[in-house]
């Protein structure tokens, strides 16, 4: 299946989601936006078969599989929480039962450091993929490993700043200091 089969079906598939039922949850206590949970599991499927493929192509998504979970629990534990709370700072609505955001804005500020060296690490893997790839002339593989790595950096550049954007808005329009 190509890449923009996958990203088609999956916003297809986000769009009903959300429709039906909100935002996804990362456990019982903070939902994370929706696209972000199907996109989380778009790459470890298909991290995870690429992982089950012989020679080099395997033997990279193997080691980049463990990378990709441990940085997405991250994620999935108080980067994108705060996430969820958008639409609504968007619309000017802020609410005292939104502040269990601010903690986790606090962190991502505080682990900045050691979340761009997550990054680092699977945009460094994710490079080693893409050789193989190149090496064994799979343009599929390539290709997802552009799209993966253009993602990560959108991570850097936008979902961590925002995160850190909401607990800043929180705390300024409920006056916490």
């Amino acid at each position: 299946m190509s890449c923009r089969t996958v990203a088609v079906a999956s916003a297809v598939f986000a769009t009903f989601l959300f429709v039906a039922g909100g935002a996804a949850r990362a456990d019982d206590a903070h939902p994370i936006p929706q696209s972000l949970r199907l996109a989380h599991e778009a790459t470890i499927q298909y991290v995870t078969q690429l992982a089950a493929r012989p020679g080099r192509i395997g033997d990279e998504a193997r080691r980049l599989l463990p990378l990709y979970q441990a940085h997405m629990a991250k994620e999935e534990e108080y980067i994108l929480p705060p996430l969820v709370l958008l639409p609504a700072l968007a619309r000017g609505e802020v609410s005292p039962d939104m502040k269990w955001a601010i903690p986790m804005s606090d962190r991502v500020k505080a682990e900045q450091e050691q979340i761009y060296r997550s990054h680092t690490a699977v945009i460094a893997q994710c490079a080693a993929l893409e050789f193989a790839a190149e090496s064994a002339s799979d343009n599929d593989v390539r290709e997802w490993v552009h799209s993966a790595i253009v993602d990560d950096l959108g991570d850097l550049e936008l979902q961590e700043p925002m995160a850190v954007l909401v607990g800043d808005i929180l705390r300024a329009r409920l006056r916490i200091p």
